[in-house]
């Protein structure tokens, strides 16, 4: 009965004529589920954000140095620019095998291997702290960029496993926080640890500091979770969340994303959520080359504007994932926020060359803002779109395709830049991101898990904003 079950689901979801029909996707075994939501799943959650905080706060370390590092290494502009790279390069091999792993083993498993990776990448990097040993600033990056894609499909699945629906996109804004705030970070360290004023003796010293307590954090934060982090919770926290247990069986994830490949709303929220990571990968990689160009004075702000980049997507992340648990407008949002976008890079662009280092603090911090406010948004509609399917088989998808993309598209930009200046480039990104808009606006507006919440009283008083869910267990 369970596999019939399961077989009619995947049917209507992939059927196009089930666009209009308004059978309940719900079987009576989610109605009867014994559903409770645990306090543990705030230490889940602090430590799962805390592991992808550290791990994302090496990504543009050394790119936001460009100028400090060409000289202290003596390489070039685009061998820097590839210690971010290199992350694209390592999850186009490694992000669908890391999902089918996260799908197979759960999340415990998957987030354990990306800290070990995350550590012993750290680690490398302190052998690259010498001037001759650049190469092991490439290996750690690479290592670190490795065991990022056991993490990045996990965030929506925590989310999911752990939280009640009404609290699952401030949960996934918290991850996502958690991702982005370890970039502004990083972003923010980078200069306190090196700078073009400083001998190399300094900045050795400063490189080592930085690198070793970021090896030190990583070995603790896996303590932490060998002993504290746990796999699942006992009983589903949401209907929806049981109602998926019930009909999907686990180690089917390649069947899984051959059906997730035949949903067309899909397709269309990964193209332009693949647009959108592009030019927010492409404006963070290269913000060094911009401020150069036109502010060679204020170079070493490249650091401070790339915190306030990351910090400013940090407070618009948190505030989206609210009105998403809130609203439930999920395209709603996703537009509104593509819209801000698409505003606030020609606000970019338009002022970068022709206002002082006041207005471009003020631009970059409004584009920080809607770039990174993008991610939650985009996470919870391919849920919507492509229930009851596992939460990380559809972020996996989107972290996968987005890899070659926004490689692509970061190295086209570096190449328009150098070849017909920086306003050729700035316009390459904001066309980019108009197609993206008018490819989301065109997605239709059908949320079949929020049909699922809704299709099931919940006779454990969870979802009922009078009910604390902590008061149902707290172990």
């Amino acid at each position: 009965m369970r596999n019939k079950r399961a077989y009619t689901l995947h049917n209507f979801l992939v059927d196009k004529k089930a666009a209009g029909m308004t059978e309940s996707i719900i079987t009576p075994a989610a109605s009867v589920a014994d559903i409770r939501v645990y306090g543990r799943r705030w230490v889940i959650l602090a430590l799962f954000s805390l592991v992808l905080m550290l791990n994302s706060m090496p990504w543009s370390q050394y790119t936001v140095l460009e100028d400090v590092v060409t000289e202290y290494y003596g390489v070039s502009s685009s061998q820097v620019e590839w210690t971010g790279l290199v992350y694209n390069v390592t999850a186009m091999v490694l992000v669908l095998p890391a999902a089918w792993f996260l799908e197979k083993y759960g999340v415990r498993a998957a987030v354990t291997v990306g800290i070990v990776g995350t550590t012993l990448g750290l680690s490398v990097r302190i052998v690259g702290c010498w001037p001759r040993h650049f190469w092991a600033v490439i290996v750690g990056q690479a290592i670190v960029g490795a065991s990022t894609n056991f993490l990045t499909s996990a965030p929506t699945r925590v989310a999911a496993l752990w939280f009640p629906a009404k609290e699952v996109s401030s949960a996934l804004a918290a991850t996502m926080i958690g991702q982005t705030g370890g970039v502004c970070l990083g972003s923010l360290l980078a200069p306190l640890s090196a700078r073009g004023t400083w001998t190399r003796q300094d900045n050795f010293w400063g490189f080592l500091t930085l690198n070793g307590s970021m090896a030190v954090a990583g070995f603790l934060l896996l303590l932490a979770i060998l002993f504290f982090f746990q796999k699942a919770p006992p009983h589903p926290p949401s209907s929806s969340q049981a109602t998926a247990q019930v009909l999907l069986q686990p180690g089917e994830y390649f069947k899984s994303v051959r059906r997730i490949m035949k949903n067309g709303s899909f397709l269309l929220l990964l193209l332009s959520f693949n647009i959108i990571v592009s030019v927010y990968v492409s404006v963070t990689t290269l913000l060094n080359r911009d401020v150069m160009s036109y502010f060679p004075d204020h170079v070493s702000e490249t650091g401070v504007l790339a915190m306030l980049l990351t910090l400013t997507g940090v407070i618009a992340t948190f505030a989206f994932g609210i009105l998403l648990d809130r609203t439930k407008k999920f395209k709603e949002l996703s537009v509104l926020s593509y819209f801000g976008c698409l505003v606030s890079l020609a606000l970019y662009s338009a002022t970068i060359s022709l206002t002082s280092m006041k207005v471009l603090y003020v631009a970059v911090g409004i584009m920080g803002a809607f770039l990174a406010s993008c991610f939650v948004p985009a996470y919870e509609w391919a849920i919507e779109l492509t229930y009851p399917e596992y939460e990380g088989n559809s972020a996996s998808l989107l972290n996968w395709i987005v890899q070659p993309c926004s490689l692509i598209t970061t190295l086209a930009y570096s190449r328009v830049f150098s070849t017909w200046g920086p306003h050729a480039a700035h316009g390459l990104l904001v066309g980019l991101t108009f197609a993206g808009l008018v490819a989301q606006i065109c997605i239709p507006k059908r949320y079949r898990r929020l049909e699922a919440e809704r299709a099931i009283p919940d006779t454990q008083g969870i979802d009922n904003p009078a009910v604390d869910p902590d008061t149902i267990d707290c172990t």
